[in-house]
């Protein structure tokens, strides 16, 4: 199982959906017991993505058990009071292209990708998890290892990652969950116990907590009945209020961080500007804001790449990486690899320069059309994949965004203006946004 950190997993906004000249056309329906269904028709030949998603994630991990969203997607692969976690694994991975599932800040997800004829058995497996877990102690030890593992290899044996990215979140939320790593911390991970991993599972997983999403060949005449069949005499749990604490808008702070360490061979450079809500609580700006983000700083062609990198030559490379938050607030985070002969206090004035420069100097309409045709390149290359389609439409629901609107992408795509990306950017990169630097390099002898 993986953890999705919006970092790595956002899915772009425009990586795939129906033929562009087309719209799409998602359904949705629910069930009795509170359970959404939501259907895409893609006409894939066979293939049906199917997943099963829960309102739960680490934001709603207890402060003193951080991590338990994530434990608990562990356990739902050791078994159920039906069927043994080997033979689950085993019925899964036989019928399945592909089987993993994922813990963000907001949702856990489970997915499946496989032939129309082995639906069945997925949304059986899944129903059957939802309602029936078995939580051995046994197996909750020897999970708890594999997980801290995990976070061995993905943060303490990375300085990079536990530097930027759970020091980044820390700066960005001072008092909410969102500051809180989804893996969760050593110790806490240890003291999880059988009992709190029941309880959050009883509160949590239940089916008006839950929707089923179905990408692929497959019609919601078709899906609406199987679903049924299989989830629709699940009893409806009490409704849970999330308790999301609302960090201030502008705190004022500012933070820097300087890392060395022998495992760590180059010198990186990391700017991270924090995004209110406000800048993207709609798709038409999360869109517009993604086109000025990706013109300053994705690939080789942004505007920071041909100026630091090709003619300054004073960086190998340099990305922005955007990273956003369902409930107030996100960040993009320049990441710049700079040369040795370079100092981190040089590089850090040339990219203020350009971004001080960026919207009035260095964005043009020319650019803005490249990038929205970048855009449509996507959109014809992935048009057919209901994997990525289905990864696409849960990055929305879990950022909020209404189905509607994501039907209406590409009407909305074409309404953004070059002027409306130049304000975008404008906000964006103001001097007070840039809440925090991180310099992490090699250890001086």
């Amino acid at each position: 199982m993986k953890i999705i950190r919006k970092i790595f997993l956002i899915i772009s906004l425009v990586t795939s959906f129906a033929k562009a000249s087309d719209k799409l056309n998602i359904e949705e329906a629910t069930l009795d017991n509170g359970l959404k269904v939501i259907v895409l028709n893609t006409k894939s030949k066979g293939v049906v993505f199917a997943s099963v998603g829960y309102f739960v994630g680490s934001a709603d991990d207890p402060r003193n058990v951080v991590g338990i969203s994530h434990v608990l997607e562990h356990m739902m692969f050791k078994g159920t009071k039906n069927i043994s976690g080997d033979e689950t694994n085993k019925t899964v991975f036989l019928y399945n292209k592909y089987s993993n599932a994922f813990t963000s800040y907001d949702i856990t997800v489970y997915i499946h990708t496989s032939q129309k004829s082995f639906l069945d058995v997925d949304l059986q497996i899944e129903a059957d998890r939802m309602q029936n877990l078995k939580l051995d102690k046994k197996a909750l030890a020897s999970e708890k290892e594999v997980i801290k593992e995990e976070r061995k290899m993905r943060t303490e044996s990375n300085p990079l990652i536990n530097h930027m990215e759970e020091a980044s979140w820390k700066a960005i939320y001072l008092f909410s969950n969102y500051s809180y790593p989804i893996i969760g911390y050593m110790d806490q991970i240890s003291a999880c116990n059988e009992k709190e991993v029941k309880a959050h599972y009883k509160k949590f997983y239940k089916p008006n907590n839950a929707f089923v999403l179905l990408v692929g060949d497959i019609t919601m005449e078709e899906a609406l009945p199987k679903v049924k069949k299989y989830f629709g005499k699940i009893k409806k749990g009490s409704d849970n209020k999330r308790n999301r604490v609302i960090d201030p808008e502008e705190t004022g702070l500012k933070h820097t961080i300087e890392h060395e360490a022998s495992n760590i061979s180059v010198h990186n450079l990391n700017l991270i500007y924090q995004l209110n809500r406000k800048l993207f609580d709609n798709l038409k700006k999360l869109m517009t804001v993604e086109i000025a983000a990706g013109i300053l700083g994705s690939g080789m062609s942004s505007i920071l790449y041909q100026n630091i990198v090709d003619k300054r030559q004073i960086a190998y490379n340099v990305d922005s990486l955007m990273d956003i938050r369902a409930v107030d607030k996100g960040r993009i985070n320049i990441a710049t690899v700079f040369k040795e002969n370079q100092t981190d206090s040089d590089v850090e004035s040339e990219i203020n320069k350009i971004i001080a420069e960026y919207a009035d100097k260095h964005l043009t309409k020319e650019l803005f059309e490249k990038e929205k045709q970048k855009i449509t390149d996507r959109i014809d290359m992935l048009s057919d994949n209901p994997q990525n389609m289905g990864m696409f439409i849960i990055e929305h629901i879990m950022n909020g965004y209404k189905l509607d609107d994501l039907n209406e992408i590409k009407d909305i795509l074409n309404s953004i203006k070059f002027d409306d990306v130049k304000a975008s950017a404008k906000e964006i990169f103001k001097h007070q946004n840039k809440i925090l630097r991180i310099y992490s390099h090699p250890k001086r002898n």
